[in-house]
């Protein structure tokens, strides 16, 4: 895929899931559905900057975006897009308007104990088996929280039914009051590398022929002990790479740099890379700086800016 500029767009706060190692708290994530502009004011507005994007729709839940599958068909027209879901929506008008080709890849997290509550595992492989028989590149996730790792297995037996081997996910901020994944036992760190070379192996043929993902959790087991610190670090971000808000607001990643907004046209990207100023997504620092300066410094930046910027972070990861 040949794009400009890549973009970590936090379509929405809202979601239909409840899990206890989210962002956000449940009344922001019941937060009512809001629409800031139509899917093609959000087509014109991206093709108005003369750039051609990857997009990673996430959340909340982007597919009950309001006119999701139109929004994504829109998008799609020029773009690439990636997502993450829970897969807990039907999908088949998605299948139907998105050319599989400028989807890089689908992160469809499989939330093992909220689905348990919901009686939702018949919803997600239906849904894994669409997007798979119609191309989609799919991976499936499971966010490594202790208890998930001790019945790894038992998740795994559930997804084999859909012939997906599930990829583990590090664990990151606060959770049941300990820092992950610095609080991890060893029994924990033994079971994560297991069940990653599983993934690794099962998803091999997939990399070698899409590359590896922007979310890239194949590299979480070299975070099992914390995280590098990328401070200093020349960072492509607000050139390469942006967050962008629900109403457009575009960021250099988790700090105060402000680039404009892309639905009011003004918008406009850093113009060479520049030190890292401050803590973002681990996958997106890994792709965007010239690489970490500790390798076992913990980072809180992300975090604490979600805290001051969002106002409702709960349990990072």
């Amino acid at each position: 895929m040949q794009y400009d500029i890549e973009a970590d767009w936090h379509l929405l706060n809202t979601c239909n899931y409840r899990c206890g190692y989210c962002f956000f708290t449940a009344d922001t994530l019941g937060d009512k559905l809001q629409m800031h502009a139509s899917p093609q004011q959000w087509q014109s507005a991206f093709d108005a900057t003369d750039f051609t994007w990857l997009l990673h729709m996430t959340g909340g839940e982007p597919s009950i975006y309001p006119l999701f599958a139109e929004l994504c068909e829109a998008l799609t027209k020029r773009h690439f897009i990636s997502m993450n879901s829970n897969l807990s929506r039907p999908l088949q008008s998605f299948v139907e308007r998105v050319d599989p080709s400028r989807v890089s890849f689908i992160n469809a997290g499989f939330h093992f104990e909220e689905r348990e509550r919901r009686s939702g595992n018949a919803v997600f492989l239906e849904n894994a088996r669409l997007l798979q028989s119609k191309g989609f590149p799919l991976l499936v996730s499971i966010v490594a929280t202790p208890s998930a790792l001790a019945r790894f297995e038992e998740a795994a037996d559930i997804l084999a039914q859909a012939g997906i081997v599930p990829i583990p996910k590090i664990l990151r901020g606060s959770y049941n009051g300990q820092r992950f994944p610095e609080a991890y036992t060893e029994p924990d760190r033994d079971r994560f590398r297991k069940f990653a070379a599983l993934a690794q192996e099962s998803y091999r043929e997939m990399l070698n022929t899409s590359g590896h993902p922007s979310i890239d959790m194949f590299g979480d087991i070299h975070l099992l002990y914390g995280e590098p610190s990328f401070t200093g670090q020349l960072c492509e971000a607000g050139r390469r790479f942006v967050n962008i808000g629900p109403k457009g607001d575009v960021i250099r990643c988790g700090g105060p740099t402000v680039y404009g907004n892309v639905l009011a046209g003004t918008f406009k990207r850093a113009k060479r890379a520049k030190p890292c100023n401050t803590g973002g997504c681990i996958y997106f620092c890994q792709k965007y700086t010239s690489g970490p300066s500790g390798p076992q410094e913990t980072r809180s930046g992300f975090f604490d800016w979600v805290a001051d910027v969002i106002g409702t972070a709960k349990h990072p990861v």
